[in-house]
């Protein structure tokens, strides 16, 4: 199990909050509140539900386990953070920075990550069903066996991505830029395809996709390997070549 991080100051209630309740907390030193600098910090399983973090540093922090419903991390730094099994559902993620975060196996279902920056990220298993993903960066990101059903990935960044095993069906790629993505054994049913580019990536079947590849995989024919035929000698003999 997680550990369960030691609140150092009890919740206040306050009158004149929005919700009657004022969190006035400190968590392993690190300050629970909004514009909050705490790079690398542990904060591991820590219950923050519904708490304001808004512009904070959290690059590199451990938030394994940690309870981030209803959370408000909007411009937050996350990078490189431990997000594992991190209950997110309902956070408000507009503009945070996520690359090479740890996501894996996380819920984001319908979550709101339009132009989020994920480069790097781990996202393997992870629940992105009809999440909104609009010009995301996804760079390089490992999106392997994730669920992505009717997910909106349109105009989205996912160069060299791996999305071996992913679920894409029924999302949205127009205009999604896939070159050089790992698309082994991935779903793509009914997916929107216009426009998105393939080149260089490796498709569903394995096969390598050819360079202007925009819409759909376009196959280079293997060529037939090429054969001299035997030069005939003076007597009308075929030579074999010099010996």
């Amino acid at each position: 199990m997680w550990r369960r991080a030691i609140v150092a100051a009890a919740w206040v209630v306050s009158a004149g909050s929005a919700g009657g309740v004022l969190a006035q907390s400190e968590i392993d030193g690190c300050r629970i509140e909004r514009g909050t600098v705490c790079p690398g910090a542990d904060l591991a399983g820590a219950d923050l539900f519904g708490v304001d973090l808004r512009e904070a540093d959290l690059s590199g922090a451990n938030l394994a386990g940690a309870e981030l419903k209803l959370a408000d991390l909007r411009g937050a730094d996350l990078s490189g953070a431990n997000l594992q099994g991190a209950a997110l559902a309902g956070a408000r993620l507009m503009d945070v920075v996520l690359a090479g975060a740890d996501l894996s196996g996380v819920n984001l279902y319908a979550a709101e990550l339009n132009g989020v920056d994920l480069s790097g990220a781990d996202l393997r298993d992870a629940d992105l069903g009809r999440a909104e993903l609009s010009k995301a960066d996804l760079s390089g990101a490992d999106l392997s066996g994730a669920k992505l059903f009717r997910a909106d990935l349109s105009r989205a960044s996912l160069a060299s991505a791996r999305l071996a095993g992913a679920d894409l069906s029924s999302a949205n790629l127009f205009g999604a830029d896939l070159t050089d993505a790992d698309l082994t054994g991935a779903e793509l049913r009914n997916a929107e395809l216009t426009q998105a580019q393939f080149a260089g990536a490796e498709w569903v079947t394995s096969a390598i996709c050819a360079p202007g590849s925009i819409g759909e995989c376009r196959v280079e024919e293997t060529a037939e390997p090429t054969t001299t035929e035997p030069e005939p000698s003076e007597d009308g003999s075929e030579s074999s070549g010099p010996v």
